[in-house]
């Protein structure tokens, strides 16, 4: 079975099919079909307030770009926001708590690894197929194609969300303390070698700086994963609650062969191909991370903001994305006037640039879903509609007010102001789109490399049951029992705080199966096949 690539650009999304797992879940329609909606056209609307929820701290200057959007609106749209920002850590639980009291509110940032995937085939979220590709929203349908619309429908085949990306990933990173490692006499750092050596120099010269700062719910997240990026053409991986489960197809890629989910014992995975035949070699980051963790904070579960810790100047490195790099650096240098920010890209594919290096569902990490309690859907969809209908318009609310904040530099440049560090919208909740990148000004020439590199077609390609996903409305109980469990222990996983993980995991795995982890995988491995049955790959 072959890997499929698909043709991305820089300002085009790529152009799929996909196949998806039928359902028989029924879910509510949004309130009033959209085409029946006259126009978007410049006629002003009765006055209305959205009630929205994102995550993180507010942009201080939120409340001035506010008044500017409606300023600009007030004879159109005649909208206003009010968003609730709630704290990173507390988020998911907050819009949980809300969908299950029925609370109004009128959208909120979810995403799959918050609650997207329990909340949709309960009904919570409304679906917005009719909204996109759709001349009575022209703003969505001009920024959202047709296939990147398809690549984001869920396992019935429709649309729950408003998906945001910029590019198919972000490319993860160590961010580094340039002036430090330059203090120290150490040379640029090209490997997880040289990266270990400044972490040692970094204890030895101070004992007060935490050599790599991350988040106690992400712990290491990227580190060590993917430097030898194993490719075999049908195995794939499927996530149930936290827990990895290795699925091998057969050749023909028309059936399900074996599957090992992680704690398994050494029978199962001696069935797959190597490196995936035993546990050490399939999950190799794992003792990575035990034996790293002596390079965080000593709380580092407690950790809710590993940025804020590293910019405070108690951290050498730091865990992130390339896309803050530019923003990143200049708050450093703001915070620390002698200091200086450089990165290191943790997958060794995708820092040597090499093509077919990153396997990619197509689908976005980050998304706006409007809960069916909402009373103003058609409302909430026209401002979204009005949000990406141009390019000055989508400025306003990512990057600020222009003159204040920001200035634009060329077609597709932006460079940053004094004032920006009041408003630093996260534009992965909301704004995020292909079709609307700005570059900063201030890029390197190899972050700008690298930027240049994560647009290509030929960097990404989609591996076995990238595609698929897994609806648990069959076993809805056991998958909420199973990750009240998991969700702790695979937090102390990844901040490398479980040393003996193969005894542990063994142990968590008995323990799932009294939960009825055993009903989860067979009714994972049906839905496979169909998925498989369908033509999906």
């Amino acid at each position: 079975m072959k890997t499929r690539m698909v043709s991305t650009s820089l300002l085009a999304v790529a152009v799929i099919t996909t196949a998806t797992a039928c359902s028989n879940s029924k879910q509510p329609e949004a309130s009033t079909a959209a085409t029946a909606v006259t126009s978007t056209a410049p006629a002003k609307l009765a006055p209305v307030t959205l009630k929205g929820m994102l995550f993180g701290d507010p942009p201080k200057d939120m409340q001035l770009v506010m008044d500017e959007f409606e300023k600009r609106t007030k004879d159109t749209l005649n909208t206003k926001l009010n968003i609730q920002w709630n704290p990173s850590a507390d988020h998911k639980q907050k819009v949980k708590l809300m969908m299950t009291a029925g609370e109004e509110v009128d959208f909120v940032f979810d995403a799959d690894f918050m609650n997207l995937k329990e909340l949709v085939p309960q009904g919570a979220y409304a679906q917005l197929d009719k909204y996109f590709n759709n001349d009575a929203y022209p703003g969505l349908k001009k920024a959202f194609t047709p296939e990147f619309v398809e690549a984001n429908k869920r396992f019935d085949g429709h649309l729950y969300t408003i998906p945001f990306t910029q590019y198919f990933y972000d490319l993860p990173v160590v961010y580094i303390r340039k002036d430090l490692r330059e203090k120290y006499g150490l040379g640029k750092i090209n490997s997880y070698e040289d990266l270990e050596n400044f972490y040692k120099k970094v204890q030895e010269s101070d004992k007060t700086l935490t050599p790599l700062a991350v988040k106690g719910n992400g712990g290491f997240q990227e580190i060590w994963t993917g430097e030898s990026n194993t490719k075999i053409p049908n195995v794939g991986t499927v996530g149930i609650a936290g827990i990895p489960i290795l699925v091998q197809l057969s050749d023909d890629g028309k059936k399900v062969q074996n599957m090992a989910a992680l704690g398994d014992d050494a029978e199962a995975f001696a069935k797959l191909p190597s490196p995936y035949n035993t546990a050490k070699t399939a999950y190799p980051q794992y003792d990575k991370w035990a034996e790293w963790s002596r390079y965080l904070e000593k709380d580092v579960v407690s950790q809710k903001d590993s940025k804020a810790y590293f910019m405070s100047g108690k951290a050498a490195t730091y865990y992130g994305t390339i896309s803050s790099f530019a923003a990143d650096r200049k708050k450093l240098k703001e915070t620390i006037s002698t200091a200086d920010l450089e990165f290191f890209v943790l997958r060794k594919d995708i820092r040597d640039m090499k093509p077919q290096a990153i396997s990619t569902n197509y689908r976005s990490n980050n998304s706006i879903a409007i809960p069916t309690t909402s009373k103003n859907i058609d409302r909430t969809m026209k401002y979204f509609d009005w949000l990406f209908s141009s390019q000055e318009n989508h400025d306003l609310i990512e990057y600020g007010i222009p003159g204040k904040h920001w200035e634009a530099v060329g077609s597709n440049q932006i460079k940053l102001l004094d004032e920006s560090k009041n408003y630093n919208f996260p534009g992965y909740e909301m704004s995020w789109n292909p079709n609307m990148i700005r570059l900063s000004s201030d890029l390197d020439d190899t972050s700008r490399k690298y930027f240049e590199y994560s647009a290509k077609a030929d960097t990404y390609y989609s591996a076995p049951l990238a595609m698929f996903t897994f609806d648990s409305t069959n076993v809805k109980a056991e998958v909420a029992s199973i990750t009240s469990k998991t969700d702790p222990f695979i937090q102390l996983l990844k901040a490398g705080q479980i040393k003996d993980w193969e005894a542990q995991t063994a142990k968590l795995s008995g323990e799932l199966k009294a939960l009825g982890m055993d009903k989860v995988r067979a009714e994972l491995q049906k839905q496979i096949q169909a998925y498989l049955d369908k033509g999906g790959r």
